[in-house]
């Protein structure tokens, strides 16, 4: 006589358990690489437009009018992407980019405006600038390495940057300020440094928020422009002199 023997069928909890386990280090692993994916491609992306809008703004001087001069800040909350300015004097010597002005993207990868420097000498479309203009009210831009702070560009007569991914210190395509800079000595001095109003700004790798670093978390990224290389921008397309 045959007999049958029960057979178990299916997988045990504990196999079951250990599949998971598994299954979730392989998506967490997937999905902390796509995020890092995603950050890399928005910083790439938001370098290539300030790159951009360098060159439309130089374009902006020496395919314009005499007086010959920057555009001005937009410093209208929420900002419209004009230009500010009285009588040809800026309101401001930062604030957000005039992109209406420009014809140029007005945000960076994640959603916050570009902001804006400009030397006064350089942006007075009432009296404009020419050769002889002097370098008095330019700006230094430093990097830094560890503890080491130096000065990597000098005579800038206009900064255009991103408040990166945390986006402090910025203003939202909304046009909503962005979370305040914390205090000097709390995690990001060398980003509150491009905030301060002064003329110096900091340009440097990026740090990740959490992770030990001289003048703390980091992300910020800059384009400048020289005054002699505007200058020279000019006479090579015989703007000036």
């Amino acid at each position: 006589m045959l007999t049958f023997r029960n057979r178990q069928v299916g997988f045990t909890l504990v196999e079951i358990a250990v599949v998971l386990v598994i299954v979730g280090l392989l998506v967490g692993s997937f999905i902390g690489t796509f995020a890092d994916r995603v950050d890399s491609t928005r910083q790439s992306n938001t370098k290539k437009e300030l790159e951009e809008i360098k060159q439309v703004l130089m374009a902006y001087v020496y395919t314009g009018v005499v007086p010959y001069a920057l555009p001005c800040p937009d410093t209208d909350l929420p900002p419209d992407g004009l230009s500010n300015d009285v009588g040809g004097v800026c309101t401001a010597v930062v604030g957000t980019l005039p992109w209406m002005t420009l014809g140029m993207g007005q945000q960076d990868d994640w959603g916050t405006r570009y902001s804006y420097w400009v030397d006064q000498n350089y942006a007075n479309s009432a009296v404009g600038f020419d050769l002889a203009t002097g370098i008095a009210g330019s700006a230094q831009i430093n990097t830094r390495i560890n503890n080491n702070v130096s000065v990597m560009a000098q005579n800038a007569v206009a900064v255009i940057f991103s408040r990166g991914k945390n986006g402090f210190g910025g203003i939202s395509f909304e046009g909503v300020n962005r979370d305040v800079i914390p205090a000097l000595g709390n995690g990001h001095d060398d980003e509150l440094e491009n905030d301060d109003g002064d003329l110096v700004f900091i340009s440097r790798f990026k740090t990740d928020e959490g992770v030990a670093a001289a003048g703390g978390a980091f992300d910020d990224i800059l384009v400048w422009i020289n005054a002699y290389e505007l200058k020279a921008k000019m006479v090579e397309t015989r703007s000036l002199p």
